[in-house]
């Protein structure tokens, strides 16, 4: 049996990724760990972190200034030669989704996997311009389309499920706390709206799932 490789790699929020091998399925890992090892101090810098790019053989994960990460720490995460905390691992075709578990999590469930909207039916949802979606499409690249808009459409399920359709809109474009308190440096990120226009969809997500966790009908999504 060939060892595995590294087919992608995905930058999440200030410190994660999602690593997909060739063995089919992806793991979501921090690191958070490996940014402590004096080997691996400029991960610290979060636009170096979130331009990771692959070696010519998949066998590693490069960032610019030569730092890198081997395909086996990936794969035998969390105990692997360097260090990575896992925090999930996925079929590949089910990546890039952290709120689609939680949608399933929910009684009665709120969608599967395979229940994402087209792009015209998540800006919709949103009550988006067409425009406003293709720059948020574009603050997300080079993650690929196919991947943006169905974690959009989950996104979009959960915020008219929390709220009225009406009002989905008005809350994106209102004051973020959550983006201001997590991510000082970046003053932009003042609403919503401009997190995902940041391609920072993590800072919307993750409020909402903290708001339903201790829901009774979600305990098995924690």
């Amino acid at each position: 049996m060939t060892d595995p490789t590294i087919t992608e790699v995905l930058a999440e929020g200030d410190d994660q990724a999602w690593i997909t091998l060739s063995d089919g399925l992806t793991r979501l890992v921090s690191f958070q760990l490996l940014m402590s090892r004096p080997t691996h101090l400029a991960l610290r810098l979060r636009r170096l972190l979130r331009c990771p790019r692959l070696s010519p053989d998949g066998s590693h994960i490069l960032w610019p200034g030569g730092t890198l990460l081997d395909v086996q720490s990936v794969q035998q995460a969390p105990n692997g030669p360097l260090p990575l905390e896992l925090l999930a691992l996925v079929p590949a075709a089910q990546r890039y989704r952290p709120l689609a578990a939680l949608l399933r999590a929910c009684d009665p469930p709120l969608a599967d996997y395979l229940d994402a909207r087209p792009s015209q039916v998540v800006a919709a949802r949103l009550g988006l311009k067409a425009s406003e979606m293709d720059s948020i499409l574009a603050g997300h690249r080079p993650t690929i389309p196919e991947l943006v808009v169905p974690r959009l459409s989950d996104l979009a399920l959960l915020l008219s499920h929390l709220v009225p359709g009406g009002m989905v809109n008005g809350l994106l474009r209102r004051p973020w706390p959550y983006a201001q308190h997590y991510a000082p440096q970046n003053p932009l990120l003042d609403t919503a709206l401009d997190c995902l226009r940041a391609g920072r969809t993590d800072l919307v997500e993750a409020p909402l799932v903290r708001l339903l966790l201790p829901s009774p009908n979600l305990a098995g999504a924690k």
